[in-house]
């Protein structure tokens, strides 16, 4: 029997509900000292007490050690890794507040509503971003953006086009089509229009049943000419 770990911080938010479940875990292997957790995997004794610690995430590899010394899934354990540290990077972001009152009716956020008007903007975060460049080529043409509002979990895409693509709509024409895709289920709500040289953005997502994500296809004269997405997400 190992001895009494430091007792968590109430406080501590993501990093100690996930070192509780991972001390769950280490409860229901038999409690095993980390000396012997140790011995069993390529870790010493202070990395792995570390990793239930709550105060830092740990790396993948020390985490997949963990469970592999207590018996867990590691697939369960690589996944739930992935919510912990999307949740941690999104809320490190800082907040920059919009401060203009939206132009359309408040809607309550859900599916299918536009984020000005569900009020999502005042804490939206990227929480991935991804350039997209005219294949074959060396032109960035723009970037999709995958929006996140942690207080009323929900995301939407965004675009934001750079100099060559408003030269390439100055003489052709070109449309933007955004959507936001929930993976769990397959829903995906997409808005495409003219190109307007300022963000394009679809409507909304709600987010915490698995990863979301965000794509944008180009459209030139009537053609796809470029597309590409987002990582997925798993947010809250």
């Amino acid at each position: 029997m190992g001895r009494a770990e430091r007792p968590l911080d109430p406080g501590s938010g993501l990093l100690g509900r996930f070192a509780a479940e991972l001390r769950a875990l280490r409860a229901d292997a038999g409690r095993p000292s980390y000396r012997t957790m140790a011995g069993r995997v390529h870790f010493s004794r202070s990395a792995l007490a570390q990793a239930a610690g709550g105060r830092v995430l740990p790396t993948l590899p020390v985490l997949l050690g963990y469970v592999q010394a207590c018996g867990g899934d590691p697939q369960v354990w690589r996944t739930r890794w992935a919510e912990v540290r999307a949740g941690l990077e999104v809320t490190a972001r800082p907040v920059t507040p919009e401060l203009a009152a939206s132009p359309w009716p408040y809607q309550p956020p859900d599916d299918g509503v536009d984020p000005d008007a569900a009020g999502c903007g005042p804490d939206a975060v990227t929480a991935h971003a991804r350039k997209i460049a005219l294949p074959g080529t060396r032109t960035i043409l723009g970037r999709v953006e995958l929006r996140y509002s942690p207080t009323y979990g929900a995301a939407w895409s965004r675009f934001w086009g750079f100099g060559p693509l408003d030269h390439l709509a100055s003489e052709r024409t070109v449309e933007i089509e955004v959507a936001a895709c929930r993976v769990s289920d397959g829903v995906a709500v997409s808005f495409r229009t003219e190109y307007c040289y300022d963000y394009h953005w679809s409507d909304l997502l709600r987010t915490g049943a698995g990863p979301v994500y965000a794509q944008v296809r180009l459209y030139c004269d009537g053609g796809l000419v470029a597309a590409g997405e987002s990582d997925r997400m798993p947010l809250p």
